[in-house]
C-alpha cells in the first residue's frame, strides 16, 4: 500500500472514530497496523547500532563527570560513561549511536558527533552480526560522517528521499537505538522545516527538519523516514527538557557531502572571512533599495575578505551575479565554491553598488578556528548565552566563555579543566566574550610561564586554575 492509500486509511479511521461507527474501525485498524508493521520491518534491516570507544583527557576521573550529563544532553551529544559508581581513573568513555546503510558495499551514514573522537567503532546489524568499522570521512559542519564495514556480502541499502519536497504535517518515522535499545521505531510528523539558530557546537549548516517523532540519546545518526520508508533526514539533536522536539539534518544536505566524504575523507569549502547578519535588519539605515543581502559587521584580519578590501557596513548583494537573500544565503553560496576560486561580489557601499573580486581560501576545520584562527592551550570555547547560563545552573548575569572541548593531554586538561567550565577571568582581567578571551590569551599566555584563569562550574563558587604554558605554545 503506497503513501496515498495510508493517508486515506488514516483519514477514514479518524472519521469512523469521531462518529462512533465501531463497525468500520476494526478492519481499518488492521490494515493500518499491517502497513506500519511492513514499514517497520523494511526499515529495521537498513538501520545499525554503533558502539564507540573514545579518548579521554589525562587526569580526569569519574567524580569530575558529575553534573555534566545535562550539558551533553542539551546538545544531543553521546554521554561518556565512567562506569557505575566509579571514582578514580576513568575507563575510556563509551557511547552508543545509530546509523543506516548507504549502499550494499557496507558504507554507513551516521552523525559526526557519534564517531568524532572514536578510537574503536563497532557496528551491530539487524541480524545480530557485529563488525569492526573504520571512519571513512567526517564533516563537522553538517554533523555527517561515513563509516564502513566489511560484511563479505551485499547489504540492504536505504532508499533516499527528497527533503526539499517535504511539507509540514507529513508523517515521519524515527528509527534507531535510543539508550542502546536496538531497532526502536517512533512515529510522528514533520512539525517544522528550515530550523536555524540552534545552539549546536560546530553545526554550521542547519536548515533542520523538526519532528515530534520521539528522538532520544542514541538515536543520533539514525534515519528519519517518510511513510514509504525513504530516508528524509538524519536524526541529530534534541533540546533537553523539551518534549516531542527533535531535529534532523535534511537528506539532501547529506547527498551533497557523502560522495566527497567517501572519496576524499573530508569536505573542503570556500572561506571569505566576514561576520555577517541579515541585511533586512539594517536595510533602511544603509540605504538599501530592498531587504536582500548580507550585512558585514566585521572583516576578520588576514582573510580573503580583508585582502580584497571589504569593509564594515558593506552589504553583499550578489555572488557571481546570483542574488543573495540573507546571511545564510551568502554562507551557502561561498561554501559551495572551492578554495582558490575567485568570486565577484556585488557589494552595496556608500549608497551604490560596487564589485569586489575575492580569491577564496579553504574554510577552517571548525567554527572555532574560523572565528579566531587557532585553538589556545587545548581549549575550545564558544559564546556564553543566557540560555546556556540557565541550563548550566550558573548565576544569572555571569560573563565569560563556555568551554566546549578540551584537547586530550593538553596543559588545560592537565590543569583539571573540562567541558562545561566557564572562564570568567584571564590574568585577573574579565572575559566578556570570545574575542576578549583570545585577546587576553594572546597578551598573557607567555611561553614557560604560569597563567591564571578564574572559572565557574555549575553552582559552585569560582575557582582559580593555574595553567603551565609550555615553552613552545602549539596551535592548530
Amino acid at each position: 500500500m503506497r503513501a496515498k492509500g495510508l493517508r486515506t486509511l488514516a483519514a477514514l479511521l479518524a472519521l469512523s472514530v469521531y462518529v462512533g461507527t465501531a463497525w468500520a474501525a476494526d478492519p481499518l485498524l488492521e490494515q493500518i497496523e499491517s502497513e506500519f508493521i511492513r514499514i517497520g520491518e523494511q526499515l529495521r534491516k537498513i538501520v545499525v547500532n554503533i558502539d564507540v570507544k573514545g579518548s579521554i583527557p589525562e587526569g580526569i576521573d569519574g567524580s569530575q563527570m558529575e553534573g555534566l550529563e545535562e550539558f551533553f544532553r542539551y546538545f544531543g551529544m553521546p554521554i561518556p560513561d565512567p562506569g557505575q559508581g566509579q571514582r578514580g581513573p576513568l575507563a575510556r568513555p563509551q557511547a552508543s549511536g545509530s546509523g543506516f546503510i548507504y549502499d550494499s558495499r557496507g558504507y554507513i551514514i551516521t552523525n559526526n558527533h557519534v564517531v568524532e573522537d572514536a578510537i574503536e567503532v563497532k557496528v551491530h546489524l539487524w541480524n545480530g552480526e557485529v563488525y569492526d568499522a573504520e571512519v571513512v570521512g567526517r564533516d563537522p559542519q553538517t554533523d555527517i560522517a561515513v563509516i564502513k564495514i566489511d560484511a563479505g556480502v551485499d547489504l540492504p541499502a536505504a532508499e533516499l528521499g527528497d527533503s526539499d519536497a517535504l511539507r509540514v504535517g507529513q508523517f515521519a518515522i524515527a528509527v534507531g537505538n535510543p539508550r542502546r535499545l536496538q531497532g526502536s521505531l517512533s512515529y510522528g510528523h514533520v512539525t517544522a522545516l528550515g530550523r536555524e539558530g540552534l545552539q549546536l557546537p560546530g553545526l554550521r549548516f542547519q536548515n533542520l527538519i523538526q519532528t515530534d517523532a520521539a528522538i532520544n540519546l542514541g538515536n543520533s545518526g539514525g534515519p528519519l523516514c517518510d511513510i514509504d520508508g525513504r530516508v528524509i533526514g538524519i536524526n541529530t539533536a534534541i533540546v533537553f527538557g523539551a518534549d516531542a522536539l527533535g531535529f534532523a539534518v535534511p537528506i539532501n544536505t547529506a547527498k551533497k557531502v557523502i560522495p566527497t566524504l567517501i572519496s576524499e575523507g573530508k569536505v573542503t569549502r570556500g572561506y571569505l572571512g566576514v561576520d555577517i547578519r541579515d541585511a533586512a535588519e539594517v536595510a533602511e539605515a544603509v540605504g538599501l533599495p530592498d531587504d536582500n543581502g548580507a550585512f558585514v559587521e566585521r572583516v576578520r584580519p588576514n582573510t580573503p575578505a580583508a585582502a580584497a578590501g571589504m569593509q564594515v557596513y558593506d552589504v553583499v548583494r550578489k555572488v557571481n551575479g546570483e542574488a543573495v537573500k540573507d546571511s545564510q544565503g551568502l554562507v551557502n553560496r561561498i561554501s559551495d565554491l572551492p578554495p582558490g576560486a575567485t568570486v565577484v561580489l556585488e557589494v552595496w557601499r556608500d549608497n551604490k553598488a560596487v564589485e569586489v573580486d575575492v580569491k577564496l581560501e579553504e574554510f577552517p576545520d571548525s567554527l572555532e578556528v574560523a572565528a579566531r584562527g587557532k585553538d589556545v592551550l587545548g581549549l575550545r570555547v564558544q559564546p556564553l548565552t543566557p540560555e546556556l547560563i540557565e541550563r548550566l545552573g550558573v548565576e544569572a548575569g555571569t560573563q565569560g566563555v563556555l568551554v566546549t572541548g578540551i584537547e586530550p593531554g593538553s596543559v588545560a586538561a592537565e590543569a583539571g579543566m573540562r567541558q562545561g567550565d566557564i572562564i570568567i577571568e584571564i590574568a585577573k582581567q574579565p572575559v566578556t566574550d570570545v574575542d576578549k578571551f583570545h585577546e587576553l590569551m594572546q597578551a598573557h599566555a607567555v611561553p614557560g610561564k604560569p597563567l591564571l584563569l578564574r572559572t565557574v562550574r555549575g553552582s559552585n563558587p569560582p575557582r582559580v586554575v593555574v595553567i603551565d604554558v609550555p615553552e613552545e605554545t602549539q596551535t592548530r
